[in-house]
C-alpha cells in the first residue's frame, strides 16, 4: 500500500472526527443532529466511479464498500431522531429520507403533537370542573348496566368529535411548520444552531410545537460533570445507565478514544 492510499484513507476518517466533535458538543443541542450525520458518513463511503475503475485505489473501494456495511448494521435510527430531526428547522423536510421514513417520521409528530393537546385539555378541563360541579352530577342511587352496554354503538359524538379535532390540530399545526418561511426568521443562521432558540420565537404561532422541542430536548446526561448539575437540579435520570450493555459500553470508550 503506498503513501497516497494510505493518505486517502486517513481522509476517510475526518468527516467522522467532524461528526464525534459535533455530538459530543456540551454547550448546545447535538440530538438533531443525529439523523443527518448518519447521512453524512453514509455519502462519505460512496464509491465513486473514478474509484472503481482505478486499479491504484481498490483498496479504498474494499475499505469503504465495507465500512458503509458495517455503519448500516451496526446504527438505527430510532423514531425520536426522526422527531428530532423535524424539529430542526434546518432539516425539516427530510429531503434525504425515503418516503416511507418521512412518513413515519411526520406521523410519529403528529401523535406526539396530539398527545400534548389531550393533556392540555384535560387539565384545562380540571381547572374548569369544580368539586361542587361534579358532586351534584352524581347520582344518588348508582345503577347497575346491563353486560350489552359494551356492544352499544358510540352516542356521545361529542367526545369522538373532540378527538378528531385534536387530530386535525395536529396536522394543522405541522402544516403550518412545514410551511413557514424561514426566511423571516431572526435566530436561524450558521453561527447559531440551537433549535430551542427558534421555537421560543414561534411560540405566538405555533403554540404546541415548542412544547414538544421542549420537551424531546430534555435528554439524560451524559457526563458525570453535566450529571451532576441535574441532580443539584433534582433530575437524575438513572435507567439509562443501567440498561447499558457491555457491547454499547464498548462503543462509547471507543468515541471517547476518537475524540481524544
Amino acid at each position: 500500500m503506498d503513501v497516497s492510499t494510505v493518505a486517502t484513507i486517513i481522509g476517510l476518517f475526518l468527516p467522522w472526527k467532524e461528526v464525534i466533535e459535533r455530538l459530543q458538543a456540551t454547550n448546545t443541542q447535538s440530538l438533531h443532529l443525529v439523523v443527518t450525520s448518519y447521512w453524512y458518513l453514509l455519502e462519505s463511503l460512496v464509491v465513486t466511479n473514478d474509484e472503481v475503475v482505478d486499479k491504484a485505489a481498490q483498496g479504498v473501494v474494499f475499505f469503504k464498500r465495507h465500512a458503509r456495511q458495517l455503519l448500516k448494521a451496526m446504527f438505527s435510527l430510532h423514531d425520536l431522531h426522526w422527531i428530532v430531526a423535524i424539529r430542526n428547522p434546518h432539516t425539516r423536510m427530510l429531503k434525504h429520507a425515503t418516503d416511507v421514513e418521512r412518513a413515519h417520521a411526520y406521523c410519529l409528530v403528529r401523535a406526539k403533537v396530539a398527545k400534548l393537546m389531550e393533556i392540555a385539555q384535560i387539565d384545562n378541563n380540571e381547572e374548569v370542573l369544580s368539586p361542587a360541579t361534579i358532586s351534584s352530577t352524581l347520582s344518588p342511587r348508582k345503577k347497575l348496566k346491563s353486560y350489552t352496554t359494551q356492544f352499544h354503538d358510540d352516542t356521545d359524538l361529542g367526545e369522538r368529535s373532540s378527538n378528531m379535532t385534536i387530530a386535525k390540530r395536529a396536522r394543522r399545526e405541522l402544516e403550518i411548520y412545514l410551511q413557514l418561511k424561514l426566511t423571516n426568521c431572526k435566530c436561524l443562521n450558521d453561527d447559531i444552531d440551537n433549535p430551542l432558540l427558534f421555537w421560543k420565537e414561534q411560540e405566538h404561532v405555533l403554540p404546541n410545537m415548542p412544547r414538544l422541542a421542549k420537551q424531546i430536548f430534555s435528554i439524560p446526561t451524559s457526563s458525570a460533570a453535566v450529571e451532576r448539575e441535574f441532580s443539584s437540579a433534582g433530575i437524575v435520570v438513572l435507567q439509562r445507565r443501567i440498561n447499558i450493555n457491555p457491547s454499547t459500553v464498548n462503543d462509547i470508550i471507543l468515541i471517547r478514544s476518537a475524540a481524544a
